[in-house]
């Protein structure tokens, strides 16, 4: 099975058995809108920084759906003009607007323009999300929300109106509040009537920051046939549907061609004046990772090689997770047997970080947790404790140093009243 495809079947299973948060237009809908806003803004005049990264861009417009661990832990895709809807430990759409622009002109500041588009796609994802209903009214929902099971129809995609050049905060802005009144004052023709958009979904009756809504008094019934509403049931015809559908979807078009139009035009001048915008302050990304170790563990004794694997998962706010097994591949030299050494700890968040380069930084972590140790077949608990630093070689290559004390250890084990080293390096998929 190819790469990509392998990678969406498992985030297409987590997403059923994990269903936190929602998405919009599927992820071929956004490909697709992408592709369109992309071919409207070159079919006005040439621009051959935008089209030598066609790719880059549909691929982080694609990816910005895919990156569930970002969404999970970081960032979530509602917004409502004027209101923040941050959560306890997930900023909102508009948040996120903001940081990958700042990275996007950060990159191009510097030269890389493919980096910067890439930041660019995945922004461009969340401006078409602003032309769904349930991400601005908002209303929290799952994948069995029915305006999201109604596919967009591929030939409207390439309709669309033209706008004056929009930065990304603008078009995000525009567009929700487009979105908004057409809810509000828009309607679904029936037979014999009409029923208003509000009554599919209700704003939120205390409107306020983090304040949600719910689906209106028809409930969950976007795509049907019929409808109950005000003690009796309307004949609703499926063109209905797809007419504003069809509308979202030129919108979101039209605002992702306004949005990509001044992006080429900034980040095409950074990149040829390098003109160096200001930093912030380096932030790593939440990462899933899979390393290999290897190190030694340093007594009084003397020395034991030891060599193992570790697991990284995201936690909320700024928090990791960490599971490791190591084995000692000598025997002490204290007498007894080679052991190994499971642990599952918290990593902090970050307490230093440093850049390094434009693109890439260096943070340190403290990490406890519990552990288990065998020995000669038996099991003890420890209490391991350490400091971690962890660095990026790559897109998703991760370079790790952790040093380690493992409280509690038996008096025989490799890990007795010394402290392991352990570097580590492999496959970490962060915010790509």
């Amino acid at each position: 099975m190819p790469k990509n495809a392998t990678r969406l079947t498992l985030l297409s299973l987590l997403a059923l058995l994990l269903p936190l948060g929602a998405r919009a237009f599927s992820v071929p809908d956004h490909e697709a809108m992408t592709r369109a806003s992309i071919d409207a803004v070159l079919a006005t005049e040439a621009h051959p920084e935008l089209e030598a990264h066609r790719a880059a861009i549909v691929e982080g417009s694609r990816a910005e759906d895919l990156n569930l661990h970002v969404k999970w832990t970081g960032y979530h895709h509602f917004f409502h003009p004027g209101t923040s809807l941050d959560s306890g430990f997930r900023k909102d759409s508009g948040a996120r607007v903001r940081m990958l622009w700042m990275e996007a002109e950060e990159a191009a500041s510097n030269g890389d323009l493919a980096r910067a588009f890439d930041r660019v796609g995945h922004l461009v994802h969340h401006i078409q999300d602003m032309a769904v209903p349930m991400h601005v009214v908002p209303v929290m929902h799952g994948l069995s929300d029915r305006f999201e099971q109604h596919a967009a129809r591929q030939a409207v995609v390439h309709e669309g109106r033209e706008l004056a050049p929009l930065s990304g905060e603008e078009a995000q802005l525009a567009l929700a509040r487009e979105t908004l009144e057409v809810v509000r004052m828009g309607s679904l023709p029936v037979e014999g009537g009409a029923i208003p958009w509000s009554a599919f979904w209700a704003a939120p009756a205390t409107p306020g920051p983090g304040a949600f809504g719910v689906y209106g008094v028809v409930g969950n019934a976007f795509d049907s046939k019929e409808v109950r509403w005000q003690g009796r049931t309307w004949k609703v015809d499926s063109s209905a549907y797809d007419d504003f559908v069809d509308a979202r979807v030129e919108s979101a078009v039209a605002y992702s061609r306004a949005f990509l139009l001044y992006a080429t035009q900034r980040l095409t001048a950074l990149a040829q004046a390098r003109e160096q915008v200001a930093k912030p302050l380096w932030k790593p990304a939440p990462v899933l990772g899979l390393e290999v170790l290897g190190g030694a563990v340093a007594t009084l004794r003397g020395a034991a090689p030891v060599a193992g694997l570790r697991a990284l998962f995201p936690l909320p706010w700024s928090l990791g997770l960490s599971a490791s097994f190591a084995r000692a591949l000598a025997h002490p030299l204290a007498g007894g047997t080679g052991a190994s050494a499971w642990s599952l700890s918290v990593l902090t968040p970050p307490l230093l970080t440093a850049r390094i380069g434009y693109s890439r930084g260096v943070d340190l972590r403290a990490s406890v947790g519990a552990g288990l140790s065998s020995q000669a077949g038996q099991l003890h608990p420890e209490l391991p404790v350490g400091l971690r630093l962890h660095t990026m070689l790559g897109r998703r290559v991760s370079l790790s140093a952790e040093a380690q004390y493992r409280a509690f250890a038996p008096r025989t084990s490799p890990w007795a009243q010394g402290i392991g080293f352990m570097l580590g390096t492999g496959f970490t998929w962060g915010d790509n």
